[in-house]
């Protein structure tokens, strides 16, 4: 499954956890912490959701990578 890319707003790259495809929502809403979710104010709109890209990408790389590797060569 591929990374996602971020987002940027006023020195922010970020993502939001529902733009995020299904799986990766779910192994990461029970891995994030709740006190690292922002909501962000762009343009009028309410983002919610939304952490740090940084605190993605360490755990795309180290938790949901590893554990879809080691599915894969047990398969």
């Amino acid at each position: 499954m591929l990374k996602a890319s971020p987002n940027f707003h006023k020195g922010i790259n970020f993502i939001q956890i529902s733009s995020l495809p299904f799986e990766q929502q779910l192994d990461f809403q029970t891995w994030i912490p709740d006190n690292c979710l922002m909501q962000l104010q762009i343009n009028n709109i309410t983002l919610e959701g939304c952490v740090d890209y940084q605190d993605y990408t360490y755990w795309f790389d180290f938790q949901f990578e590893q554990n879809n590797t080691l599915l894969d060569v047990s398969l």
